[in-house]
């Protein structure tokens, strides 16, 4: 498998980009609609939590082996097969009512993500030549960004009358996806010795940089997660009706939507320029700076700076979290440092979950000038991380030997 050395991408690319647009978009119609759904059927929210910490667990979880076959076997096949078990995963949604079979459901649906997942971050790697990456992956994230929008519409619209009907459309796409990915996608290029899993951990163990960048990552999931805990408590803080929560939801996907298509326009032409742990740090001071306004005051215009501020953020930090981790990695294990690095989002997510609730919790009455205290927390925690991400190695140097050979 080639990298394209031109401005232009191959078919094989295009396909990826549609890929994740229809992958979030099927994602999305189902998994934030669980919880009203088994709510609704009279099952606790502990039991509903615990899917979806299966689910998280399963999938984040294991993406280091789902890596390390990826780089033995061909990606398209390892795409394949992950779309086909999460397909799986659906269809035991639709046909169990309730009771324990349903975590069944929930892991065969994080497996099929830790397969497919890495393989299709390192296909995308090795389809497109290092200089052209921050663009490619900038406009992945765009597509992902408009499925994560068009999914939670359409799960809305169903789920109270058709949730089996979401379960069986989602199933589909991700069987039609896996299908196509072995027709569109190449082999990658068949090596005399086949990377190991043991030698792939040896290989990023050596890596320092990788590992800082892995650990200092955790802290943008951390604070990201913030969206889906600190925010909704703020709202019921101010007494915001219901339907607050989803518009402002709603605002965060079309935020990040419009703001892609400027990023892609700037990656195109100058994303190559500037070093990776750069621009993930900007992104972070960005999402840092945002929660300044709730430390003064809780009210909505607070509420809104961060939600403002973290969708802008991530359009900034992720493509290029994605570049990054191509620039560190040896090619013969590009899957396996794909799937390592998800680590980030596993401990990250599950951090700022539980530690966002009980920070809530605990600090949500005002100390003093600071309004709410959570608040200063999450924004000294970012400025952190986004002071060490920003002085990380600039892996530019590396870029250039890569263009060289």
């Amino acid at each position: 498998m080639v990298a394209t050395g031109t401005g232009r991408f191959s078919v094989s690319v295009y396909f990826l980009f549609i890929e994740a647009l229809f992958m979030n978009m099927g994602f999305f119609m189902l998994i934030p609609m669980l919880s009203i759904h088994y709510l609704s059927l009279g099952m606790t929210a502990l039991f509903v939590g615990n899917l979806y910490a299966v689910r998280i667990l399963s999938q984040q979880g294991l993406q280091l082996f789902g890596g390390a076959l990826a780089d033995r076997v061909p990606y398209r096949y390892v795409i394949l097969v992950g779309c086909l078990i999460r397909s799986v995963g659906f269809a035991l949604f639709a046909i169990i009512p309730a009771g324990a079979w349903l975590f069944a459901a929930a892991f065969f649906f994080g497996i099929g993500g830790a397969l497919f997942g890495p393989a299709g971050n390192a296909a995308l790697a090795s389809l497109v030549a290092p200089e052209f990456q921050p663009r490619a992956f900038t406009i992945r994230q765009a597509t992902s960004n408009i499925g994560t929008t068009v999914g939670p519409v359409l799960g809305a619209f169903l789920v109270y009358d058709h949730f089996t009907a979401i379960c069986w459309i989602a199933g589909a796409l991700f069987a039609v996806i896996g299908v196509l990915s072995v027709v569109l996608l190449p082999n990658q290029e068949r090596r005399e010795k086949q990377p190991s899993l043991l030698r792939g951990v040896k290989v990023i163990a050596s890596n320092r940089a990788f590992l800082q960048f892995v650990l200092l990552f955790m802290g943008y999931y951390l604070i990201y997660q913030q969206m889906y805990i600190a925010i909704p408590d703020l709202l019921t803080i101010i007494h915001a009706p219901n339907s607050a929560l989803g518009e402002l939801f709603s605002l965060e996907a079309i935020l990040e939507i419009a703001a892609s298509y400027p990023a892609i326009a700037w990656m195109s032409r100058h994303g190559n320029k500037y070093p990776a742990p750069r621009l993930m740090s900007i992104g972070m001071y960005a999402m840092a700076i945002s929660w300044i306004p709730l430390v003064f005051g809780v009210n909505i215009v607070g509420i809104l700076a961060p939600v403002l501020g973290l969708s802008l953020g991530s359009v900034i930090t992720v493509p290029n979290r994605q570049t990054y981790i191509a620039q560190l990695a040896d090619q013969p294990h590009l899957a396996t440092f794909f799937g390592v690095a998800s680590l980030s989002m596993a401990i990250g997510a599950s951090v700022g979950a539980s530690g966002g609730g009980l920070l809530m919790h605990i600090g949500q009455h005002p100390m003093g000038p600071i309004a709410s205290p959570p608040a200063l927390v999450f924004f000294a925690i970012t400025v952190i991380c986004a002071y060490f991400l920003g002085r990380l190695p600039d892996s530019q140097q590396r870029l250039s030997a890569q263009i060289i050979e």
